[in-house]
């Protein structure tokens, strides 16, 4: 009821947002669930409506990652300019995919901004001409990369599978964990079948409300980009926290990397840090914020917390193991 009512109160406000998903699961159950508000498009908002939720879909990119570190088919350690000798910003044989993952590798310019002001086919060229800060210490110094490091990420996969990186996430990823919903790239059928559900975002930073138009577009919709380009629900998302939890405590399910390897990437890489773009001194796991009273998800989550949020604070979802708790929740 108290979870209830402060998001009813959220919304009567109209101070932050318009509208509200939340879903919260413990022990793999869900427990409670609500949709409250507008979709954003003055239409009510449901549990099966569809948002953008920005980098809280980054993680989805590091379990395809772990998948392939379980098949041999990736080397975290590997000088990347040996993979990927076309990416000035690595070619000097300092970077690894793991400083990548842990935001250590200095690819926070451009932003995600700036490379959206790019045209979709000039992108690849673009990035891959882009130089590393002569100043960055790899692997001593944190940045965090709205989107150059998942744009290295997507590369990797591919490469190292030999197939789409639509395909890879899709069928590796969000199809056996059961994320119906959830989709990084979609096709342009499923685009047409999904517009009647895609809400809409507003930027409420300004005292007004700006509705994010672009995010209703074909090009977005459609486009695979694992740094910020995911569309999904808040249920999908718990659920993708419950599992990996599963996997962590024993559950040996084939899906998912293994339980070794799957804390490798949610615990963190390197003690407390200041992060210059965050601007707040916390910890990185590979491809999860980790430690999460350090990621602005307040005071009540445990020191083993991990998840991902996106957007200023439009979308958050995590995983605390200690208490077997799943949530996430979509403004």
């Amino acid at each position: 009821p108290a979870t209830t009512a402060r998001l009813a109160s959220e919304v009567e406000d109209q101070i932050f947002t318009k509208g509200a998903q939340i879903s919260i699961e413990v022990g793999g159950e869900r427990v409670f669930s609500r949709a409250v508000g507008d979709d954003g498009r003055g239409q009510p908002m449901t549990e099966s409506s569809i948002f953008r939720v920005y980098c809280t879909i980054k993680p989805v990119a590091a379990i395809a990652v772990a998948l392939l570190v379980d098949a041999g088919e990736i080397d975290l350690d590997a000088p990347l300019a040996e993979r990927l000798p076309e990416i000035r910003a690595e070619a000097d044989g300092t970077c690894t995919l793991r400083h990548v993952l842990s935001h250590a590798a200095g690819l926070y310019h451009p932003t995600a901004m700036e490379v959206e002001l790019i045209p979709p086919a000039r992108r690849d060229g673009f990035l891959a001409q882009v130089q590393r800060p002569g100043r960055y210490a790899v692997g001593v110094d944190v940045a965090y990369s709205e989107r150059f490091a998942w744009h290295v990420v997507g590369l990797v996969l591919e490469q190292a599978s030999g197939r789409p990186l639509r395909e890879l996430l899709g069928d590796d990823v969000l199809v056996p964990l059961g994320m119906d919903d959830t989709w990084i790239g979609m096709t342009d059928a499923t685009y047409e079948d999904v517009l009647p559900r895609l809400g809409l975002n507003h930027d409420m930073r300004q005292l007004q409300s700006f509705p994010l138009l672009l995010e209703r577009g074909r090009r977005w919709c459609t486009e695979v980009n694992a740094a910020h380009g995911g569309y999904t629900t808040s249920n999908d998302l718990a659920r993708f926290y419950s599992a990996l939890l599963a996997q962590l405590g024993g559950a040996e399910l084939a899906s998912l990397p293994t339980a070794e390897t799957l804390r490798t990437f949610t615990t963190p890489a390197r003690p407390a840090t200041l992060d210059h773009i965050l601007d707040r001194v916390c910890e990185h796991g590979l491809g999860f914020m980790t430690d999460l009273t350090g990621h602005a998800y307040g005071p009540s989550v445990s020191p083993e917390s991990f998840g991902h949020s996106g957007n200023v604070g439009s979308s958050f979802a995590f995983a605390d193991p200690p208490h077997d708790l799943a949530v996430a929740v979509v403004f």
